[in-house]
């Protein structure tokens, strides 16, 4: 009989301590899944509304100024001597001028994750900051947004940590589409953001800082309702 006993009370131990154990889990995975879903909320829409009211709108201007068909050739050719190349990148630099735009530039995919910068409005005509025609970039290692508004179709907003002068970016996509539906390059736009991208970051680390105080509330409180249960069954024998 006593050995039933003990046998049912370490059954019913076991149980409870599951179940501690179980809500306990549940918890962490709660908090854990809210703080994921509130950053890239919080993120996005950040970004969409700062790219929307200040990248977007000279990406459209300059979507006015380029021609699909001609911008296709031009991307296939990379020939700088092709009047449609300087005729566009004086047009692009003019929307420049009147903007937010850090960099104003088109760009055409090559093969796989490389895009060749064909069109730069960044700096004046004839001057060095502009990127030479060809010049390739790995999407991989830079922004995947400008890969997804390719592949897509869709207008896409992405951030930027490389730009050295400026410090942080954000960006705007604006894919370039044949009269067909096929795309054949970006228009794309790169704001300064400097001060906006820190917020964001300084909003995760808060955030990470309350999951992390939240999780060590749990711990303990863990702790201490298995301590109980040991001690409670401890005590009737």
């Amino acid at each position: 009989m006593e050995l039933n006993a003990l046998e049912a009370q370490e059954k019913n131990k076991s149980t409870l301590k599951f179940r501690i154990t179980f809500f306990f889990v549940f918890f962490l995975s709660a908090v854990f899944a809210v703080f994921m879903i509130t950053s890239v909320l919080q993120v996005n829409t950040v970004i969409q509304f700062v790219g929307a009211h200040y990248a977007r709108p000279p990406v459209d201007r300059a979507q006015n100024l380029i021609n699909p068909e001609s911008f296709e050739k031009l991307a296939k050719s990379l020939n700088p001597s092709d009047p449609y190349y300087s005729i566009t990148q004086q047009r692009l630099y003019g929307v420049k001028q009147d903007t937010d735009c850090l960099y104003l530039y088109t760009m055409a995919q090559e093969e796989g994750t490389i895009f060749n910068y064909i069109i730069d409005g960044s700096d004046r005509v004839g001057g060095e900051k502009f990127s030479p025609i060809g010049m390739k970039e790995d999407l991989d290692e830079w922004d995947s947004a400008a890969m997804k508004a390719f592949t897509t179709g869709t207008v896409q907003y992405g951030t930027i940590d490389k730009t050295e002068e400026y410090g942080s970016t954000i960006s705007v996509y604006q894919p370039i589409i044949k009269k067909s539906g096929e795309v054949v390059g970006l228009i794309a736009c790169d704001i300064a953001a400097e001060e906006i991208v820190e917020w964001i970051h300084t909003q995760v680390l808060w955030q990470l800082i309350i999951v992390f105080v939240l999780f060590s509330v749990g711990l303990i409180v863990y702790v201490t309702l298995i301590d109980k249960v040991n001690k409670s069954f401890a005590l009737e024998f």
